[in-house]
């Protein structure tokens, strides 16, 4: 699949490039809690995996919050399922396991708001926005450190001995990194 730039009415353009990385953002309807539970958190990590493995994506970081989630995707040389197809096919299946785990929140339609993307074209943005991730469990208080908060990607790198970290955090601040004003 070659370069494709997509405009919609009502939602922010998606810039698809081959081998290139994405950065990937949503919530939860109405910034519900709907996955609050361990349980949720970890069959939507599942269902990611599983989306990514079938269509040819490469997960690289990821943290999963109650209401909302970021990721860092990587698009295969050769792709040709875009990345709406996987968060399309996460929302729906982590959905319907949050219907049927916990029926008695889902008194609304609707589980998840839209997603936004971002085309990584510079280092620097790379490493921002892996530096929000990591710290994202930090600025919403699930934990004082990242490597305390399991449903983050710093926590299992930290666990496994990257020595990268520690590098990224320094090097590339996320602070000044707004995503509520980007969207």
């Amino acid at each position: 699949m070659s370069r494709i730039y997509k405009t919609y009415e009502h939602n922010p353009p998606h810039l698809f490039i081959p081998e290139a990385k994405y950065f990937v953002t949503a919530s939860t309807y109405k910034h519900f809690p709907y996955l609050k539970d361990d349980a949720v958190k970890h069959k939507m990590l599942e269902i990611l995996q599983k989306g990514c493995t079938k269509y040819n994506w490469q997960i690289d970081d990821w943290v999963i919050l109650d209401d909302h989630y970021h990721f860092m995707l990587s698009a295969s040389p050769n792709q040709t399922i875009t990345i709406a197809d996987v968060i399309k096919n996460l929302h729906k299946f982590t959905a319907m396991f949050i219907r049927k785990y916990k029926p008695e929140l889902t008194k609304e339609n609707k589980i998840f708001h839209n997603y936004w993307d971002t085309c990584i074209t510079y280092e620097r943005s790379y490493y921002t926005r892996l530096n929000y991730i990591y710290l994202n469990p930090v600025k919403h208080g699930y934990a004082n450190d990242p490597q305390e908060y399991q449903f983050g990607s710093f926590h299992f790198r930290y666990k496994y001995g990257d020595k990268e970290i520690n590098k990224i955090l320094s090097d590339f601040p996320s602070d000044k990194l707004d995503l509520e004003n980007m969207k």
